[in-house]
C-alpha cells in the first residue's frame, strides 16, 4: 500500500506545482484545511474519492492520471459523483468479468458486504478499492466513476 500512496501523493504535488497553486489554495477548493491537504501530499492519508473527483474536474484531467495509473493527462467529462451510477458500473464490470461478489472482494481484500454496498449505491466506493480494481483488472477508474466511456486505463 505504501507504493500506491506514494504514487498518488507524488502526482498530487506534481500537478499542483505545475499549476503553481499553493496547498492552502487547493485546501480551499476541496473545502478542507491546508493541513488535511498536506497529509494527502505527504503520504499520511489517502485522498478520498470525492476530493480526487473535485481535483480532476478542477485540473481538467482524469482521475486515472491523478492516481498515477497513467501518465497520459487526458481530458474527461466533469461530473459529480453518483454512488448509484458508480455501483451500476461496478456491477456491470464485475458481471462482464464473470466475477462473483466474493471473487471481487477477495481480489481487492475487502468484505463481500462492502462490494454489495458499493454496487447498490449505499456506500461510495473508496479510493483504495478503485485503485486496486483498476490495477488488477486494467480498468479505468474514470470509467467506473462515469467520467469516461473508455474502459481501458
Amino acid at each position: 500500500m505504501k507504493q500506491i500512496e506514494m504514487s498518488i501523493a507524488e502526482r498530487l504535488k506534481e500537478i499542483r506545482t505545475y499549476f503553481d497553486f499553493s496547498q492552502k489554495h487547493i485546501g480551499e477548493i476541496l473545502n478542507i484545511s491546508q493541513s488535511t491537504y498536506v497529509s494527502y501530499e505527504t503520504n499520511r492519508r489517502i485522498i478520498p474519492l470525492k476530493h480526487l473527483n473535485t481535483l480532476a474536474n478542477y485540473y481538467k484531467t482524469s482521475v486515472d492520471y491523478l492516481l498515477g495509473l497513467t501518465n497520459k493527462n487526458k481530458k474527461v467529462k466533469n461530473i459529480k459523483l453518483n454512488a448509484d451510477e458508480i455501483g451500476h458500473n461496478l456491477k456491470k464490470f464485475r458481471t462482464e468479468q464473470n466475477l462473483t461478489i466474493r471473487q471481487l472482494a477477495e481480489n481487492i481484500n475487502v468484505d463481500n458486504s462492502l462490494i454489495t454496498k458499493y454496487e447498490t449505491g449505499h456506500t461510495l466506493i473508496s479510493t483504495h478499492a478503485c485503485y486496486d480494481i483498476a490495477r488488477k483488472f486494467n480498468i479505468s477508474v474514470d470509467y467506473l466513476l462515469g467520467r469516461s466511456n473508455t474502459k481501458d486505463i
